[in-house]
């Protein structure tokens, strides 16, 4: 009976997070003798994964903390922390900078995922005065907060292509043609959304820059969550709730799969599943392997049991029965 469950190729961890994920679990397994670690931030966006960390005695610290850490920070009891995947905003970066210059038992290791620091480079690289500065994505995102920190210029972020065409429509677009339109985007954007605000982008403005910052990850995985969607009679999107690119996949995988529940973990299951359908898995890119693997294992033992009960059944029955 499992034949009739499928989990998509490119489910659980990006490279971003497990290469912040990895880094930081290597740390704790040779933590030297009363160090303390900590993440600026949640590391990734997983509640379970937190939970973990916290149970090894990792927390998670704000940017006001940092000045505390660093004077408590001894050769007795060195303070090390990791920058979340999501990356931080430059104000944020300058104090870690002058912390760590202040006290040798004091660090800091970036794990900014790549893709992310390209667009803090594109920022850095392209303002000035003669442009204006766009990312489509989550104003509230701890990614996108970071990488308007690093737009000195006049700078806006749009929810979606909707919300971009009505300020190119509202506003003074002599104004703006004046000066570099620069469009970029949150890396977990909706890969539909983003080629919508292109074709906007095109029909108001003249001058723009435009960098397609989604990560090819997401983009691989909207694809095949579309695909299995459409070809699946149930679907389950596993992953944290305060995760954008999860939350992408489960609007993604609605739209085609009316049929379709997003869960952190298996047991928000609760038997909320088909018997002898086909289903289809989707994890987000923060999402732990062993959070999709038990999903798969109790939907596919729930299966698998369905069938021995109904076996066993039969095998009672008397004619007419």
């Amino acid at each position: 009976m499992q034949n009739n469950i499928f989990v998509a190729e490119h489910a659980g961890f990006c490279f971003g997070v497990e290469r912040a994920t990895n880094a930081l679990e290597k740390r704790i397994e040779k933590r030297r003798d009363g160090e303390r670690i900590f993440t600026l931030g949640h590391i990734i966006h997983n509640d379970g994964y937190i939970r973990c960390l916290e149970e090894q005695g990792v927390y998670s610290v704000e940017t006001d903390q940092l000045e505390e850490l660093c004077n408590t920070a001894s050769e007795s009891s060195p303070v090390t922390v990791f920058i979340r995947a999501h990356g931080i905003t430059s104000e944020s970066k300058e104090i870690l900078c002058k912390i760590k210059e202040s006290n040798p038992y004091f660090e800091y290791f970036d794990m900014t995922c790549p893709f992310v620091a390209k667009i803090h480079n594109v920022a850095i690289e392209n303002c000035g005065d003669d442009t204006v500065f766009a990312v489509l994505g989550s104003a509230t995102h701890p990614e996108v907060q970071g990488i308007m920190s690093y737009a000195h210029t006049e700078k806006y972020v749009f929810e979606s292509a909707c919300d971009l065409e009505e300020f190119l429509k509202n506003s003074d677009l002599s104004k703006v043609h004046k000066k570099t339109l620069i469009l970029t985007a949150q890396t977990t954007q909706n890969l539909a959304e983003w080629k919508k605000s292109i074709e906007i982008v095109k029909k108001y403005c003249t001058n723009t820059k435009i960098f397609d910052t989604i990560c090819n990850v997401t983009e691989i995985r909207q694809i095949e969550a579309k695909k299995l969607a459409k070809d699946s009679d149930f679907m389950v999107v596993v992953g944290g709730k305060t995760s954008s690119n999860t939350a992408k996949l489960y609007t993604i995988c609605k739209d085609v799969c009316e049929d379709t529940v997003w869960v952190e973990n298996a047991r928000e299951l609760d038997g909320r599943f088909p018997k002898n359908k086909k289903i289809g898995i989707v994890a987000g890119a923060s999402t732990p392997k062993r959070d999709i693997e038990e999903v798969f294992l109790i939907m596919s033992e729930t299966h698998e049991n369905f069938a021995e009960l109904l076996e066993q059944s039969l095998k009672t029955l008397n004619t007419g029965d």
